[in-house]
């Protein structure tokens, strides 16, 4: 199978270029943006990479959401995966990095001619519509979209439990409000930060808010969007005025943008969540723990369904009773009080053994809090 280079010089971002057995990968920071040169760096990476196609190797595309690479978050952890398919399955891969939502559709298209691709993977749950679009105009090319619920006639979309990945971080802001630790104070109030209004990170929302109130009925939790995943600036600008509302602890859920609430809860001398991956190390003085998922398990098991055959589409969902989400608070240097450990880990037990189950929406949320509050 021999690879055909996409033509990302006539679109507004490039292509960067990481295969099999090329030797090497075009970074981020080595792409240009519709110059001459740009397009004499695509073209020389495409010959080499020619050369060194393994024929009969499964070949994934990848369209990374916005917020792109550099993220330390979703894109980052997408990228991990098939950086492991690689190494152990033997794939070969080739990934975008769109500039801007209008870019999807002409990148997937992109591939899908190619007929070349086994996999298109599209990161991020703003895809959908694009992708409904590439498969119903190529019927014949597996995609996968990752961090979606919606259902799209034959294509694969992949979610987790935002709910249950939210909720344990709520649960410790819920009660760290309310404690002697260091940097919170009496006003009993929280905060959540959104890269975009989309529907899966408002599940996100409602799960914080329900472990925050399962724990703490009275605390006020405050919101906010970004409207972009790659905007730290604006993400530090809402974060600063949550802690000036009075919030001492801080969940975001915003790509790259949430590295911008980091920097807010240092300012402030407060505290923050990460999302995603492990994120605690951005900052282990103020970053008490992340709301935590397997992306890069997700991105590989999709390839490797491919390789094995057993590939197909529809809805697939994992929370953490799959152990797909959770909490984690290694590297952070915060020191949550032990009755906040106990209660924490009791919860997560308790969600394991889905004896307690998290309301999904905020039409449900006054009820389910009504009806679920934790005892010791």
């Amino acid at each position: 199978m021999k690879m055909r280079r996409l033509a990302a010089a006539c679109l507004i971002a490039v292509m960067a270029v990481s295969t099999a057995g090329c030797g090497g990968s075009k970074s981020v920071e080595e792409s240009t943006a519709g110059t001459s040169a740009g397009k004499e760096e695509t073209e020389s990476a495409s010959a080499q990479e020619t050369e060194g196609t393994s024929e009969g190797a499964v070949k994934v595309g990848i369209i990374f959401g916005t917020g792109g690479l550099g993220d330390k978050n979703f894109n980052d952890m997408t990228y991990a995966g098939v950086i492991k398919a690689q190494e152990e399955l033997g794939i070969e891969f080739d990934y975008v990095e769109p500039n801007s939502v209008s870019d999807f559709v002409p990148f997937g298209r992109q591939f899908a001619e190619t007929e070349e691709y086994d996999l298109l993977i599209a990161v991020g749950a703003d895809q959908e519509e694009a992708m409904q679009e590439i498969a119903e105009e190529f019927p014949d090319q597996k995609i996968s979209v990752l961090d979606s619920a919606a259902k799209i006639d034959g294509v694969s979309t992949i979610q987790t439990e935002w709910s249950e990945q939210t909720f344990l971080a709520g649960v410790i802001a819920g009660l760290g409000t309310l404690s002697d630790m260091e940097k919170a104070n009496k006003d009993n109030v929280v905060g959540v930060i959104l890269g975009a209004d989309l529907p899966n990170l408002r599940e996100g929302v409602v799960g914080f808010t329900a472990g925050a109130k399962y724990v703490n009925p009275d605390v006020q939790v405050l919101e906010g969007v970004v409207g972009a995943f790659n905007d730290p600036g604006k993400g530090k600008e809402i974060g600063l005025s949550m802690y000036n509302k009075g919030a001492d602890f801080i969940q975001c859920i915003a790509g790259a943008s949430g590295l911008g609430v980091f920097g807010a809860a240092k300012e402030a001398d407060r505290y923050a969540f990460g999302v995603g991956s492990n994120q605690n190390g951005e900052d282990p003085d103020h970053v008490v723990a992340s709301s935590v998922r397997s992306v890069d398990w997700m991105v590989y098991n999709e390839i490797e369904k491919v390789i094995y055959g057993t590939w197909e589409p529809g809805l697939h969902m994992s929370g953490i009773k799959e152990n797909a989400v959770g909490y984690d608070t290694e590297g952070s240097n915060v020191e949550l009080p032990e009755d906040i450990k106990i209660a924490v880990e009791d919860i997560r037990e308790m969600l394991v053994a889905e004896e307690l189950k998290p309301c999904k929406t905020a039409e449900e949320l006054d009820a389910w809090v009504a009806k679920n509050q934790y005892t010791k």
